[in-house]
This record gives C-alpha cells, structure tokens and sequence, in this order.
C-alpha cells in the first residue's frame, strides 16, 4: 500500500470526524422544514388580474418581509395564480400571517437626521428623544449629551426602530436602510406610491433613475419639493429606506431624476420599488393551515426511522455478499454521513437552510447511489480474481476503470439534481440540493477514502483467500 494511500485514509477521517466535532460542540443542528419540526403554511391569491412581472416582484417584497421576522429558510413559491408560503418553527404564527399579506405602501418621507445603528450612544439618544414623546430633533452626534468615559449605554437597537405595525405614514419614524448600515428618523409621510406612474433605470454615463409622475403627483411632488428643497426626502417601502436623494429643484414638471453612483443592480431595484410601490398587489388569503409541533416531529422520526432500517438492511446485505468488502462499504457510509450532517448542519447556521422532507428524501436516495460505488468496484475486482489474478493485484489495478464507471454515474445523477434545481421551485429543489451534495461527497470518498481502505483489506486482511471477498473455490482450484 502505498504511502499516499495511508495519508489520503487518515486524511479523510481526520477531516470527517474534525468537522463532526466541531459542529457538535458548537452545538450546530440541522434547521429542519416546515413539515419536520412545523410552522405555517399560508396560501395567497391576488385580488385583482395583475402581470408576470408584478406578481413575481410582489413575491419578493414577501420573501423581505418573511425574512424580517428571521424565519430561518421560509419556501415561497408560485403556483399558477397563487403564492404558497411555508414558515418553518416561527413564534408568533398570527403575526407572521398578518404582515406578509398586507398590500406593500410606498412613502416619502422628509429625513431629518441619521444615526449609526452600532454606536450605542446614538441609539441612546434617539431612545432618549422617543421617550419624551416630544417632536423629533436631530440625533447625529447625540453622545454631545452625556458620555459617560468608561461605561456604554445599553440600548438595543430593537429598542429603538419602529416596528412594522406602528410603520404609519401620519407618524414620524425610526428606520434602517435597505444595507442596515445608517439609520434614519423620519417625518410623517408627505406623499406615497400612487403618485408614481413609472420609473425606469438608464444609463446616462452612469446609472440613474427616471421617475414619472401621473397629474395629481406631479403637483403635490413639486409641492413637496418647495419645502424640502436642499433636504432629503426617504423613499421608504415596506419599513426600509431604500433612498434617501436631496431635492435639488422646486419644480419638476412630472418628471424627476434620481442619482447617486448607483451599480445597474442598485437602479434597477429602485426602479422596481418605485414601481411596484405604486402599483400594489393586493392578496386574498385562500388557505392558512398550522403543522403542528407533533405532526413534524412525527414526520421526523418516520423519516430517521425508515433511512435506519434502510442503512441496515443495506448494510446486511454488503456484509452477506461481500464479506470484508461489505465492512469498507459501511465504513464508507458512515464517513459519508458525517461529512453530511456537518455540512447540513453549517449550511443552517449560517445560511439558514432548513432540511425538508423533500430534501431528507433525497438523501435517502442517495444511499443507493454510494452504494453503487462500491459495488462497481468490488464486482470490478470479483472480475479480476475470477480470471486469476491476485486479490492484491486485482484491488490495485481495477479502481481506474471503475472510478470512470463511478464518475460517469455520478455525473448522471448530477446532472438531474442541477435541472430539478434549476427549472423547479419549493420542496423539489431541496431534494435536488441534498442529492447533489451527497453525491459529491460519493466522489470523494470513493477516491479518497474506498479506494485506501480496499487495498489496505486485500494486502493485509484477504491474503488471497477469495472467500473473504464473497467469491467461493470449486475442487479444482477455480474461484467462482
């Protein structure tokens, strides 16, 4: 055996088991799905005949807000003319089905001072001057007041920001930008979305906005403008200030623009909120059904139940037909599974994927894809020794055509997870996500760690007796 298949065998389990252990003692789980640990499902059809395109950009403003109230991997999906959204463990179930079927408003509002939501003396100030229920003042700089020389305020910035059922335009409010970097007190709205008629991202040697106005808005635009001329005005939708631009004119005649060294994703998204915040999608809620805590973890545990029994079954029939060979197949398994569950469990924590139903499927499936690995190689090899070649032999000089076998299959499931992923939406594409992974993990382990562990059993442990391999000898000599 060679010596780079001794550090590529212990390479694997050190990787393996390392990050094992550090998920676990970080106490990283899986987030799991609507279905496995339950959550809401909230089905909603638009009130009136609205375009492709407003219906979709409609289902954004869905998926920001779902993903204020911090559900971890919210499924939202269209299906023909609905929007089935599934929210996973959320806490206040009433809340989160109330605000994400509100109607999206578009609001100006004139801005009267920033602040920086990761200085607490700020946000201490702000708290200070909403607490006195008096008018707003400007803020910024507000640690002129009282700072203290050694001890920080402590003032949450939860403390301070307006929450969404308190977001109403006649009242002055405290908001974050869309990147969550400043934040803003406002003043009660002046205007809102219905004054917009279109608005459009170009590219003028750089990239700004065109905003048109519909008759009645251009009136009360520019009558806006003559008070706030030199000041900015908050474009404000769904409680995020998405700009804040200075009115440079008193006077726009319908037409304005907007600029400020935007990138054409940046133009173009506000063109988007300018325009859909005029023109509204209002939603009918045809469904809201609860999954219960019980009904997912019992979901849950039929699902660990029925990959159990199927891990086992597997594994006896490996060990019935393979002998040895059957033991580095479950060997394999098991590294696989606890590069897995490390990968499940950091792809929650930090991107806040959750583990479906669908996409636990797919991993059971892909059981049988690992499995097929191994076979390719051992009957490989079986092949071999048939024809009289020496056990040791036959385990070095099989993989490469087998691995080409291992790859080509592979490729095929592949290939499958990427369309399922790509032309699909929902459940499917968490099926298609596992499946993929799982299969690059097959790739890997079968190089990496198989092939090693093969050849270590047939130098070491085989000593050509085919009997160890699952082959049986006639009188003669012959193995069969």
């Amino acid at each position: 055996m060679r010596r780079s298949q001794i550090v590529s065998l212990l390479l694997v389990l050190l990787v393996a088991g390392a990050s094992l252990a550090g998920v676990l003692s970080a106490g990283w789980t899986p987030v799991l799905g609507v279905q496995l640990q339950g959550g809401v499902e909230v089905v909603l059809r638009p009130a009136d005949e609205v375009s492709d395109e407003q219906f979709n950009q409609a289902i954004e403003i869905i998926r920001n807000r779902v993903d204020a109230i911090g559900v971890a991997e919210p499924d939202i999906t269209r299906q023909g003319n609905q929007v089935v959204i599934q929210l996973p463990g959320v806490k206040d179930k009433q809340r989160a089905v109330d605000l994400i079927g509100q109607t999206a408003e578009l609001t100006f509002r004139p801005v009267i001072s920033y602040f920086d939501p990761n200085d607490p003396y700020q946000l201490a100030a702000v708290r200070d001057v909403i607490g006195e229920g008096s008018e707003i003042a400007d803020v910024e700089g507000g640690t002129e007041t009282s700072e203290p020389s050694t001890v920080e305020p402590n003032v949450s910035l939860d403390e301070v920001l307006t929450p969404p059922e308190r977001d109403e335009a006649s009242a002055s409010v405290v908001l974050l930008g869309s990147t969550g970097q400043t934040g803003f007190v406002l003043a009660p709205a002046q205007l809102t979305g219905e004054v917009i008629e279109e608005a459009v991202a170009t590219f003028q040697n750089e990239w700004i906005v065109n905003v048109s106005f519909n008759d009645q808005g251009a009136v009360l635009f520019d009558q806006m403008a003559a008070a706030n001329f030199g000041k900015e005005v908050a474009i404000v939708l769904d409680g995020v200030v998405e700009s804040a631009p200075t009115i440079n004119a008193t006077e726009f005649d319908g037409q304005a623009v907007i600029s400020g060294a935007f990138d054409e994703d940046e133009a173009k998204n506000l063109a988007l909120v300018l325009r859909f915040g005029a023109l509204p999608v209002e939603f009918e809620r045809d469904d809201v059904r609860t999954v219960s805590a019980t009904l997912g973890e019992g979901t849950l545990r039929a699902g660990v139940v029925a990959g159990l029994v199927g891990l086992a079954l597997v594994g006896l029939y490996m060990l019935a037909y393979y002998r040895l060979l059957g033991l580095v197949a479950i060997c394999s398994l098991a590294v696989s599974g606890a590069t897995l569950w490390s990968i499940i469990a950091w792809l929650g924590e930090s991107q806040g994927l959750a583990l479906t139903l669908a996409g636990a499927t797919g991993i059971i499936v892909s059981i049988g894809v690992q499995v097929d690995s191994n076979i390719v190689y051992y009957e490989r090899i079986k092949e071999e020794v048939r024809r009289g070649r020496a056990v040791r032999s036959a385990a070095d000089g099989s993989f490469k055509a087998a691995f080409a076998t291992i790859v080509w299959a592979d490729l095929a499931s592949l290939i499958g997870a990427g369309v399922l992923y790509q032309l699909t939406t929902g459940t499917v594409r968490g099926f298609a996500l596992y499946l993929g992974i799982t299969t690059l993990i097959d790739l890997a382990v079968s190089f990496f760690f198989m092939r090693p562990l093969v050849v270590f059993i047939a130098r070491r442990l085989v000593k050509e007796k085919p009997s160890r391999l699952g082959l049986s000898t006639t009188s003669e000599g012959a193995t069969l």
